[in-house]
């Protein structure tokens, strides 16, 4: 079986069973995208986009399905390197995924239970797993007494903005100094405008470019940006603010599912004084609500910089999830 650049036969992926909880290949696209959407906060790099654009960076893709009772209860996208055809390491991002907003404890055991199965003698290589769970230590048991082993690295942590709430009432929501600022950038006359055009693209992905050359980091690459527009051009968006017509900052912002999240950011010299981008993030946030989006991520941040601090004056529901674990 073939969709896209995932390769499998169902013969290479059995059937396994494990505390009563069955995994399976995903049937193509049309079931991930079903499930997908069923998912009550899906996560961006479980998006099949997303796998799609891992996969052209030399990733293979496996997508699975975890059965009880004969319904699906998760999901899970998994991104495996190979060697002269045999699996070297895989890893999972943010996963599995979860079909049920408060999925039972023996659910969520014999998933994990399942999936250490599957990664068991080395067989696959090595699985570096980012869970998809809240940060707490019931679930770190959970995950030691499914065969996990911890690592030092440290889990994700952002937070959500949800936007089937009034923009009043998100507006209210915003810390106190945030407000200001953004009131003062409207009265500055700033213009946002938001643009799905190749040629804007473009544009930003090369203000990403200078901004890693120029500030010394390393940012999401340019060739997966790239694959990722390619393989899903009518969700990325690129977002700008400008004055007198000159662009001040800008952004990338990929919706999926029925969420959108911040992914790729840039602010030029002039954009800090404006309060360039306190105009950019919330008009952001509202062009995705108008296009029926019901989250908004703010794609992650440390509370220990600046930026972090400044996305927390959003005020969203902020989740922290596991660090990062092995089995092999």
């Amino acid at each position: 079986m073939k969709h896209g650049s995932c390769d499998f036969s169902l013969a290479s992926l059995p059937f396994s069973s494990v505390n009563d909880c069955l995994l399976r290949p995903a049937r193509g696209r049309d079931e991930w995208d079903g499930l997908f959407a069923r998912l009550p906060a899906p996560a961006i790099v479980q998006a099949w986009a997303y796998g799609e654009a891992k996969a052209a960076g030399g990733w293979r893709v496996e997508r699975l399905v975890f059965e009880r009772g004969g319904q699906p209860v998760a999901i899970c996208q998994v991104l495996v390197k190979r060697v002269l055809g045999l699996a070297l390491a895989a890893r999972i991002n943010r996963g599995p995924q979860f079909l049920a907003s408060r999925p039972v404890a023996d659910e969520v055991r014999a998933v994990y239970a399942a999936l250490r199965k599957r990664w068991r003698f080395g067989r696959r290589g090595l699985l570096v797993l980012a869970p998809g769970l809240a940060e707490s230590d019931e679930h770190r048991q959970w995950l030691r007494e499914a065969g996990f082993i911890p690592r030092r690295a440290a889990g994700w942590c952002s937070a959500v903005l949800d936007l089937t709430e009034d923009a009043a009432v998100l507006r209210r929501r915003l810390a106190s100094t945030w407000r200001t600022q953004l009131n003062g950038a409207e009265r500055a006359g700033l213009v946002f405008e938001v643009s799905g055009a190749e040629a804007d693209f473009e544009w930003m992905l090369a203000r990403h470019q200078e901004n890693m050359r120029d500030k010394g980091f390393a940012g999401t690459s340019p060739d997966f940006l790239r694959a990722l527009w390619e393989r899903a051009p009518a969700d990325v968006f690129v977002c700008r603010v400008l004055h007198d017509g000159e662009p001040l900052a800008g952004m990338l912002v990929f919706r999926f599912a029925r969420s959108a999240e911040y992914f790729v950011g840039w602010f030029g010299p002039e954009a800090r004084r404006k309060k360039a981008g306190n105009f950019l993030m919330w008009n952001a946030l509202l062009s995705m609500q108008a296009r029926g989006c019901e989250r908004f991520d703010l794609g992650g941040y440390s509370s220990s910089d600046g930026y972090g601090r400044f996305k927390q004056g959003l005020r969203g529901s902020e989740y922290r999830l596991l660090e990062e674990w092995v089995a092999f």
